[in-house]
């Protein structure tokens, strides 16, 4: 015989008979070790019985004579069987539903480009199964994933709808990605649904009840209002690992079962299964998959099980290994019933027995966290670009909407729905927290960018053509100047757009701050993109102008002349220009205020800001001193109630350099702090907003409407540097700053991991903290030191010292425009700025960053609705239109749309994506039931004759809902979220 072909028949023959006896001893092994666990969840009465067969089939076994060969062991293991079958007859009974699964994370240790080749892979490898297997199910989770599948691989595509029309291919993607669910803003989460159901509706034919499973294993926290929206986006299952206590991170609430309830404030649920055995697997062939189902049976009594299998992260999905061993266990006669499933089979399997067996499933109302706290902070750059995506969207399609609706602006559906789809693609599980390489920082920042330049030219083009309808001439003075500006307009020699500052400001705001208008008489129209009246300090340049900086005020349709505050000179590319601040009062909700910019006398005011010496300041509502030579409030005082909130030895604000322990995986994990926190020291300090003595520095006058500090701080030991501006007002309770880091520090294992955080050591006691969270709020009681996600806003409660020895109620809140990472120990507040983290990027920090923050005071309680339009606001500054010298028919000061219920908050304002009309959602957050009224001005309103309820998808809904053609009431549940549509 030839000896290759010997060689090839031993090896094949041994190899064969060895294989069919590891078969077949596994077989044994596995049935008999599944069948104690399942006795020991029997009865008390058929327990012992079924012991005894199992004890039989053992020694049965035991008693083999291996001289037999296979043919002897597969008798001796059938025999077993034989004695157990009452055993096997009761398991059938149970069902263990297989779903093949690819988990695809989105850039996380690598490129776009790989993302796509991965996903290719994966499919493809799918796919090929799929022909070879005629039972195999998949299901596959985020439209992002099929929607690079359409683009780059069609073929591809094509076959995939085919397997999802057969039912064989299960699409669990209710979001664009596996999202994440704490940092990501409720209109965000809102939009993952809308455009998600959307693009199945189209490319796949499924409406959103064919997929109601919101696949999120690997997300790291769950926010306690996620079910509310989830309800309202046809979703009723949640699929979900990562429920809490990761990483040795604290769990908040109940301990987490295997499946339960996850209800809402507002009382909405959705059927939650905790994966227990993790969503991907690696080959391990051999396991014994159904003693997990036993365990998950002792604890919910269900005959149903829920087993994912299919290698993951950079995709893969399932192995032939595992068919085949997955079909080899449907042999077994003592095993449960092995079916090749879906995720929707499973929980309706669930959810029928769970109505017909009236099996109670326990109900969890709160969030689900925490996962890696230190992905609140890790990756700042992203983070804020986040914040600005979201809120320039917000603002681009209210602003759009109104322009669609007063002057007939095509509105751009498409445009922002590219923009917000790159927004939503960013909220990755593993890019918005931090976790990411260096490409997925790089590709995150380019959809950001780009992000950016959408909305704005949408806000450019909206704000324009509404600020060209505005009659700016009825502001101009009877004066001499003013009347010669007038002649200039007659006669057509002003009002070049653009020339000047032609771009700048486009990254802070979306749009630029370039300005033309008159010669000597500029008019700026200010747009409140808020539903509620504000006032608040402004910042304008003026380019080329020959203005008086002195003289410089800003009129308003009153007459009164507000006084242009801490004017500097400087140029932009070859432009001269003065940049000056003022005050603008009074601007409507969602409307806008046109001030006028001029030479002029300034109105005095009553309500001034006092410098006195020892760097103390005094507004209406606030007595405060600066510490000048490092930072913070050496002491803060409320007028109103006597509450004395800082002490010298700890001040309120201070910068603190601090250094972490390496743990391992940093981008997720927060080491403990090595040594003490080193706090930052001034090296410039300077008082801008009066004249001041120049022997003694003592401010020379009787008060001005505010002041502007700046102090110019290091980082000692390191070449890092912060600047913080501090601005005083007169106009609220409150302290605002804006920082601009210049941050060059890189972590490592040997030196650890450097950062920034800001401490706000309240003297209060009993305190309670609220935290924003989507479309809510919520109260923790963490107290040591931990970090906690927030939005916009954390808010302190509690009781404060006065200087006579008592103690009032008092309230803190500190608002910022791009973190997210909060911590109290006490009554001490941190709001961490950056951190170095070095893996999986080694340097991610590396730049120059900035950030807004603002203290406010309450000497009343604050709602957590008036908190959230504080949030609001702050993240929505008031945007400045530059406007010609004209006559129009739309009056100086106007407004549209005001939300008169206190306890409610309007979310989004757009038109319907089909172009049907206005869509308006509101957020109820006091806990309060009752209608919600919606004022809406007649000119916005016209023709607009029907209003209906909407789910997040913008389809009807039963309810009702009145609408007299000037006011919207919308009955809102206690915490409820609730969408109209205008028509």
């Amino acid at each position: 015989m030839n000896p290759e072909t010997r060689r090839h028949l031993h090896q094949g023959i041994a190899g064969r008979a060895a294989e069919e006896t590891s078969k077949w001893l596994r077989r044994a092994d596995l049935q008999i070790e599944f069948a104690r666990a399942f006795i020991a969840i029997q009865s008390a009465e058929r327990a012992p019985e079924w012991s005894v067969l199992v004890d039989r089939a053992a020694a049965h076994l035991e008693a083999l004579d291996h001289s037999g060969g296979v043919l002897a062991l597969s008798g001796a293991v059938k025999e077993a069987e034989s004695l157990m079958a009452p055993i096997g007859r009761a398991a059938k009974e149970f069902r263990i539903h297989c779903v093949g699964h690819g988990h695809i994370d989105m850039n996380w240790m690598w490129s776009w480009p790989e993302t796509v080749a991965t996903t290719h892979d994966t499919f493809a490898s799918v796919l090929s199964l799929m022909d070879q297997y005629p039972e195999l199910t998949y299901s596959q989770s985020q439209a992002s994933v099929y929607e690079l599948t359409e683009r780059y691989y069609p073929h591809l595509f094509e076959q995939i709808q085919t397997r999802v029309r057969e039912g064989r291919w299960e699409v669990t993607a209710a979001h664009w990605v596996e999202g994440e669910k704490n940092l990501a803003s409720g209109e965000s989460i809102c939009r993952h649904l809308l455009y998600t159901r959307d693009y199945f509706q189209r490319k796949f034919g499924l409406k959103p009840e064919d997929v109601p499973v919101d696949w999120e294993p690997d997300t790291f926290g769950h926010a306690a209002t996620v079910p509310t929206i989830l309800a309202q986006g046809a979703v009723k299952y949640y699929y979900s690992c990562r429920t809490g206590g990761g990483f040795e991170h604290a769990v908040v609430g109940d301990p987490r079962p295997r499946l339960f309830y996850w209800q809402a404030p507002d009382g909405a649920r959705v059927l939650v299964n905790r994966e227990s055995t993790w969503y991907n697997s690696y080959v391990n062939i051999g396991d014994n998959i159904a003693l997990p189902m036993v365990d998950f049976t002792r604890e919910t009594q269900l005959h149903d099980w829920l087993n994912i299998y299919g290698i993951g992260n950079h995709g893969g999905g399932p192995t032939r290994k595992e068919v085949d061993y997955l079909m080899s266990l449907r042999e077994w006669p003592i095993y449960p019933e092995i079916l090749f499933s879906t995720s929707t089979k499973y929980f309706q399997a669930v959810e029928a027995e769970v109505a017909t067996a009236e099996v109670q499933l326990p109900i969890l109302d709160h969030e689900l966290n925490f996962e890696f706290t230190g992905c609140y902070t890790s990756q700042s750059a992203i983070k804020r670009g986040n914040r600005f995506g979201e809120n320039y969207l917000e603002e681009a399609e209210t602003l759009a909407a109104l322009a669609s609706r007063l002057v007939g602006c095509v509105y751009p559906t498409e445009s922002l729905r590219e923009a917000w789809l790159k927004v939503l693609f960013n909220q990755f599980h593993d890019i918005l927290p931090g976790s990411g390489v260096r490409e997925t920082r790089e590709h995150a920042q380019a959809l950001f960018q780009e992000v950016g330049a959408i909305t704005g030219a949408i806000k450019r083009t909206a704000g324009g053509l509404i600020a060209a309808r505005v009659n700016t001439l009825a502001l101009l003075p009877d004066t001499p100047a003013a009347r010669e500006e007038r002649q200039l307009v007659d006669a057509g020699s002003v009002n070049t757009p653009f020339v000047a500052g032609t771009g700048i400001g486009a990254g802070e705001s979306g749009y630029s701050q370039a300005n033309g208008g008159g010669r000597r008489f500029l008019p700026f129209v200010v747009y409140n993109p808020c539903t509620w009246e504000r006032s608040e300090r402004v910042s304008v340049a003026l380019y080329d102008t020959d203005l008086d900086p002195a003289r410089i005020v800003a009129l308003d349709d009153s007459g009164t002349a507000h006084p242009a505050l801490f004017p500097t000179r400087g140029s932009d590319w070859g432009h001269e220009k003065i940049t000056v601040a003022f005050d603008a009062t009074g601007v409507p909700a969602l409307g806008y205020r046109t001030f006028l910019l001029c030479e002029g006398a300034a109105t005095p005011s009553e309500a001034t800001v006092q410098a006195t010496a020892g760097d103390w300041f005094e507004t209406p509502y606030l007595r405060f001193r600066v510490d000048r030579f490092r930072s913070g409030l050496l002491d803060l005082i409320d007028k109103r109630t006597g509450a004395v909130l800082a002490s010298p030895e700890s001040p309120i604000g201070m910068w603190q350099y601090i250094t972490e322990r390496p743990r391992g995986m940093t981008a997720w994990a927060l080491g403990e702090e090595i040594d003490a926190p080193v706090r930052l020291r001034s090296t410039g300090f300077q008082v801008l907003g009066a004249a001041r003595n120049q022997g003694t520095s003592a401010p020379i006058g009787s008060g001005t409407t505010g002041y502007r500090i700046e102090s110019h701080l290091e980082v000692p030991g390191t070449h890092s540097t912060v600047r913080v501006t501090m601005m005083i007002s007169a106009l609220e309770p409150r302290i605002d700053f804006s920082a601009e880091i210049d941050w060059r520090e890189i972590g490592d294992a040997k030196r650890g991991i450097p950062g920034l955080i800001i401490r706000f050591p309240f003297q209060l006691s009993d305190v309670e903290a609220r935290y924003e969270i989507p479309f809510g709020s919520v109260v923790r009681d963490l107290n040591n030191g931990e970090e906690v996600p927030a939005l916009r806003y954390a808010h302190l409660a509690g009781k404060a010292p006065t200087a006579v020895g008592s103690s009032v109620s008092e309230g803190v809140t500190l608002l910022q425009d791009c973190k997210y990472g909060h911590s109290l120990k006490g009554s001490e507040l941190g709001l961490r700025i950056v951190r170095s983290s070095f893996d999986p990027d080694h340097a991610p920090e590396v730049a120059r960053s900035s950030v807004r923050y603002s203290l406010t005071l309450h000497d009343t309680p604050a709602t957590p609705a008036a908190l959230t339009r504080l949030g609001a606001a702050w993240n929505h500054p008031l945007l400045i239109a530059p406007a010609a010298l004209q006559n129009g028919t739309a009056p100086t000061t106007d407004g549209w749309v005001r939300v008169t219920s206190e306890n409610v908050v309007l979310t989004a304002f757009k038109m319907a994506e089909d172009g049907s009309g206005i869509v308006i959602r509101l957020a109820e957050l006091n806990g309060m039931e009752g209608d919600a009224e919606v004022e809406i001005a007649s000119e916005l309103a016209a023709g607009l004759s029907k209003a209906t309820l909407r789910d997040l998808m913008e389809r009807n809904v039963e309810g009702a809902v009145s609408w007299d053609g000037a006011t919207l009431r919308v009955p809102m549940k206690p915490h409820g979220l609730t969408t109209v549509r205008l028509r």
